[in-house]
């Protein structure tokens, strides 16, 4: 098993006029958390690609506890639980907390 942290500090631009992180950007927080994962690793998602090696979004899972808010500093927790084979899938779990 990997776990990986990420820290984001939410951005002006990416909330509602409440504040608020609108819901399509945490997809993009997930993103960054899992490029960062991969480069901790010693890989960039550019030198995967120049390998062939793609890795496709197929599926996204979000569960809401709590709104992040403007100006909240983010921790992406990343786990990758099994170490994936050439056929399968790369399954990652993503755990956001604010740690202000």
């Amino acid at each position: 098993m990997y776990v990986s942290e990420t820290y984001i500090r939410v951005r002006y631009g990416e909330t509602d006029q409440m504040g608020y992180v609108y819901y399509g950007n945490y997809a993009m927080y997930y993103e960054v958390a899992r490029v960062e994962s991969l480069r901790k690793l010693g890989l960039t998602y550019k030198e995967l690609e120049s390998m062939g090696v793609m890795m496709p979004v197929l599926e996204n899972h979000s569960r809401y506890l709590a709104a992040a808010l403007y100006d909240d500093n983010l921790k992406i927790i990343t786990t990758i639980r099994e170490k994936p084979g050439c056929a399968s899938g790369l399954s990652m779990i993503f755990l956001m907390k604010q740690v202000n």
